[in-house]
């Protein structure tokens, strides 16, 4: 046979596929296990443009096409397409720029085979993705632009975000809810300096505080140019207890409850209220003490309650003070310092405004009383007034002292700043600092 038989010959028996374009991305020649591996029934005519004969592949005729326009070969190169039967497949394969005896560029050739069996049943793409979507610790990361370009499922559980972030959206839109997260993210993408085992504190969906333990990456690509930061935290709310958490039910339990007891007692002792009041206010004090203590136990065994069983204690409280000042202020004029209590222990867990809130409904309760029961004068009726004033200034006071006890508490100094250097698997976060390198130097 002559040269060009033998040569059909031999490139029909290749063991891998062969596609030849020209320049042009026409076809000029398909061998048969290409067919075979791409699934290729009707007859492939040369001259016939890649894009039409290999539509099932696009990704194939996007390296045909893009070789062929950079004139650039490539080898040991992996794609993923589909078999015939839908089921992916794994191809290897390797480009060369063919020339003609002048040396100039006629066309491309492109062989590969299916390493399938090779290659984890699963590639790599689908591996990180699930990776990052198991870790147990949140991920966010983004562009040097501050966009976001992925966050994982954890991230959104401890945030609180509903739905998926479109990537691209720039972080402080994405995480508006979030102020003190994307703040990090946007200074470490303006310095470019890693710090590690920081914290803050954000808020939940339902208001409650949280505290993060973080840490900031740079990532680089392959020439070492930074093209992103990652922001890796955990929720350690638990192990560092803030001042919504049973700490401050318990000091309040150590401190408030045995001084309401001192008033109710001596005014029972000293004052004149009728055997009725008395029976009344004994029953409520047992069932305030009971009930406190209940609380108090729940709040220390449950802590995510903690909020909702503070909440409780304060109406509940407020509730029984209104009634035992009714029926015991008139007889012993002290009792008016129940009124104190629930404002003040309001001002330790909640914000200014509800402080300030409750401060006036429990000052406009005690007049209220004062009227009800027949003050009298300008003497009285001033008197009565400084005591409201005195509720309201002596809770925003207590809630000024404790939002400057969280804010000292929930700003730790800052770490000096690490210097970016290779991710190797002995840094802090190691695993999910490999996976997010790779992920965006890709």
């Amino acid at each position: 046979m002559d040269n060009q038989q033998f040569l059909d010959v031999a490139i029909k028996n290749l063991p891998g596929g062969l596609i030849l374009v020209d320049l042009r991305g026409r076809i000029r020649a398909i061998n048969e296990t290409a067919e075979l591996l791409l699934g290729l029934t009707g007859k492939v005519t040369p001259g016939d443009h890649c894009r039409n004969s290999l539509d099932a592949h696009p990704k194939i005729v996007k390296v045909l096409q893009d070789t062929c326009a950079s004139q650039t070969g490539a080898s040991r190169q992996e794609l993923v397409t589909q078999r015939p039967d839908g089921e992916k497949m794994v191809v290897g394969y390797s480009t060369v720029i063919m020339k003609n005896s002048a040396g100039e560029p006629i066309g491309v050739a492109m062989s590969f085979q299916d390493i399938t069996r090779l290659i984890p049943l699963m590639d790599s793409e689908q591996f990180l993705n699930i990776a990052l979507k198991n870790m147990p610790g949140g991920l966010i990361f983004v562009d040097v632009q501050g966009r976001v370009r992925g966050v994982n499922e954890m991230a959104r559980k401890i945030l609180g975000l509903k739905g998926d972030i479109e990537p691209g959206t720039e972080c402080h839109k994405a995480l508006a809810n979030h102020p003190h997260v994307y703040k990090v993210l946007l200074a470490t993408c303006e310095n470019l300096a890693a710090v590690n085992r920081q914290e803050i504190t954000t808020r939940r969906t339902d208001g409650e505080k949280v505290t993060l333990g973080y840490g900031t990456l740079i990532l680089k690509n392959a020439q070492g140019k930074p093209i992103g930061v990652g922001m890796t935290f955990q929720d350690i709310t638990r192990y560092i207890p803030l001042p919504l958490k049973a700490e401050f039910i318990r000091i309040v339990d150590r401190f408030f409850t045995p001084f309401a007891l001192s008033l109710v007692v001596s005014s029972l002792y000293l004052g004149f209220a009728e055997p009725r009041a008395k029976w009344i206010s004994v029953g409520l004090v047992v069932f305030l003490g009971i009930f406190n203590e209940i609380s108090a136990y729940i709040a220390k065994k449950h802590m995510e309650w903690a909020v909702p069983v503070g909440n409780t204690r304060i109406i509940t409280n407020f509730i029984a003070n209104v009634v035992l000042v009714y029926l015991l202020g008139t007889f012993w004029g002290p009792m008016w310092l129940l009124f104190v209590l629930t404002p003040v222990a309001t001002a330790l867990y909640a914000s200014w405004t509800r402080t300030f809130v409750t401060a006036t409904i429990s000052s406009a309760a005690l007049l209220g009383i004062y009227y009800s029961r027949g003050l009298e004068g300008s003497v009285g009726w001033g008197q009565a007034s400084l005591h409201a004033a005195f509720i309201v200034f002596i809770s925003l006071f207590v809630n000024s002292i404790a939002r400057l006890v969280m804010q000292m508490k929930g700003t730790a100094p800052m770490a000096k700043p690490v210097q970016a250097v290779p991710l190797t698997p002995t840094h802090t976060h190691n695993g999910a600092r490999e996976l997010v390198q790779n992920k965006l130097a890709a």
